[in-house]
């Protein structure tokens, strides 16, 4: 299913494999948010209709909020807002505080 994914990451980003499917993992459980990272993958450009909205946030806003991640970094956050909100939230309003 996360296919399109990893190809995207081995390729694109020049992950290995093995970094690759483990990133890719993380959205398997998540088939509204994959689906919309591998039109992401394909057109490069977040949808401007039918988009995801996560506890009030879209790919887009996180995209503008968070500059420095690309589309895989996006919906990755979009996983963490679904599964840990309140953590993703804090993150948030700390404007993305990069280690």
């Amino acid at each position: 299913m996360t296919e399109n994914i990893i190809n995207y990451l081995i390729n694109t980003r020049n992950q290995k494999s093995e970094v690759a499917a483990k990133i890719a993992s993380s959205f398997e459980k998540h088939d509204d948010i994959r689906s919309e990272l591998e039109r992401w993958i394909e057109k490069q450009e977040y949808p401007q209709d039918n988009f995801l909205t996560i506890e009030g946030y879209t790919a887009e806003e996180i995209s503008r909020l968070a500059p420095f991640m690309d589309g895989v970094g996006v919906y990755n956050f979009l996983v963490t807002l679904r599964e840990r909100p309140e953590n993703a939230k804090r993150i948030i309003v700390e404007g993305f505080p990069r280690k």
